[in-house]
């Protein structure tokens, strides 16, 4: 049987990029080399689907300096194995003779002899494929049944956050919010599938454990089984973390009072890593994202996922702000966390075009967006950034020079009970 860690942790891998607002463009091929990592395969590709032409067209490649020696860019939707799985929207594993000659030009062009291939549709149930996953060469052995598995995981995974950055580019409100209720809603069927097969496998484990301490000269055994225990931990946490991102999605677009779980655990670690899902982003941007962060602050009473809500939504907000100066320069964004005078206070620094204070009140009121988001955001994301902070009795500030930069600042207060 093959080892299940990486598997277990692409699946660990795509679920922790549900909660970036990257472009997907980046998540994508970050994704691409997740898929590559966990079955031990050579490479792969992907590609998207472009209605308006019936084609499946190409957007990354692994490894990467094979994409220049590719001669087909583009292929109509039913052509070959990725039209077959994009049709009817199966996997496909698929075995090919090394001396094939209608091979030859593909492998020349990989610049290795592919013998064998598994093609996953990205799709989530119920809804249009968006392109194809195939992947190359599995080494140490041929494609299987747990590969299909949890690539389909992945590929489905990886399709909602295509949605999901597709809902952050909707220009209203109304249209942005309806969106976000229905990927809730697929997010939470299949984060409760995936909790139901967990709880399945973690019954059959303590099974096997039980057997294996009647016999102690399988010790080994015995210590794979405990390690496979930890890593089944650390999927259920990942799939609450999916339930709950889901349900604040779909309570913000019904408009329900938000009920947040309160517990008491610092919050630096939690600050740094909602802010690091935007670092692809950012330096896609030319925009330096840094931390000023003090992980050794005391604890304090917060919901974690409003808490990485919040983050994200102002490092968003701080890189497009950079990015989009019309100067064009480069700047930073500096994410700083700190704990005084009893209270936690979270600041998002930028380098952006600044504001007037007319414009910042206007914005804390929750009546404009920003004058620096041109025609790509609805403002909804600092409506959520307020309503959030709102749950938690925080303050939100803003400081602003124009030609400067702003400073969006989050003071909570310190609650330990």
């Amino acid at each position: 049987m093959a080892d299940p860690s990486p598997l277990l942790g692409a699946v660990r891998s795509a679920a922790r990029r549900l909660a970036s607002t990257g472009h997907f463009d980046h998540i994508l091929r970050d994704v691409l080399v997740t898929c590559v990592d966990a079955v031990g395969a050579w490479g792969g590709t992907v590609y998207l689907h472009d209605p308006s032409r019936r084609e499946l067209v190409l957007r990354h490649v692994l490894p990467e300096e094979v994409a220049s020696r590719l001669p087909i860019r583009a292929i109509a939707d039913d052509f070959g194995v990725a039209g077959q799985v994009f049709q009817t929207r199966r996997s496909v594993i698929s075995q090919f003779e090394t001396d094939d000659p209608q091979r030859k030009p593909i492998n020349d062009s990989f610049g290795t002899v592919i013998t064998s291939m598994i093609t996953v549709p990205l799709n989530m149930e119920d809804e249009e494929p968006i392109g194809v996953v195939q992947l190359h060469n599995k080494i140490g052995g041929p494609f299987n049944a747990n590969d299909a598995a949890v690539l389909d995981t992945v590929s489905a995974v990886s399709t909602m956050a295509y949605l999901n950055s597709k809902l952050l580019d909707e220009s209203t409100r109304a249209s942005q919010l309806l969106g976000m209720g229905k990927v809730g809603h697929d997010i939470k069927n299949m984060a409760f599938a995936l909790e139901a097969n967990v709880s399945f496998s973690d019954e059959t484990l303590g099974t096997l454990r039980d057997e294996l301490r009647e016999q102690a000269e399988i010790e080994i055994a015995l210590n794979l089984v405990e390690d496979l225990g930890l890593m089944f931990h650390d999927l259920r946490e990942s799939i609450e973390r999916i339930k709950r991102y889901a349900t604040l999605m779909s309570d913000l677009s019904a408009g329900k009072t938000l009920e947040p779980q309160m517990r008491l655990m610092p919050m630096g670690v939690t600050i740094e890593r909602a802010a690091a899902f935007l670092a692809s982003e950012a330096r896609s941007r030319s925009v330096e994202l840094l931390y000023d962060v003090e992980m050794d602050a005391p604890p304090t009473m917060h919901d974690e996922m409003y808490l990485l809500r919040i983050v994200q939504n102002l490092v968003s907000n701080g890189v497009k702000a950079v990015s989009e100066r019309a100067d064009h320069r480069n700047g930073t964004v500096i994410v700083r966390y700190r704990f005084q005078d009893h209270a936690h206070v979270l600041e998002v620094i930028d380098e952006g075009p600044g504001m007037t204070r007319e414009i910042a009140e206007r914005i804390l009121n929750g009546t404009v967006r920003s004058n620096w988001m041109q025609s790509s955001g609805s403002g909804w994301g600092t409506k959520i950034i307020l309503e959030l902070a709102a749950t938690h009795a925080a303050k939100v500030t803003i400081d602003s020079v124009e030609g400067v930069g702003s400073t969006f600042r989050v003071t909570f207060p310190e609650v330990t009970t």
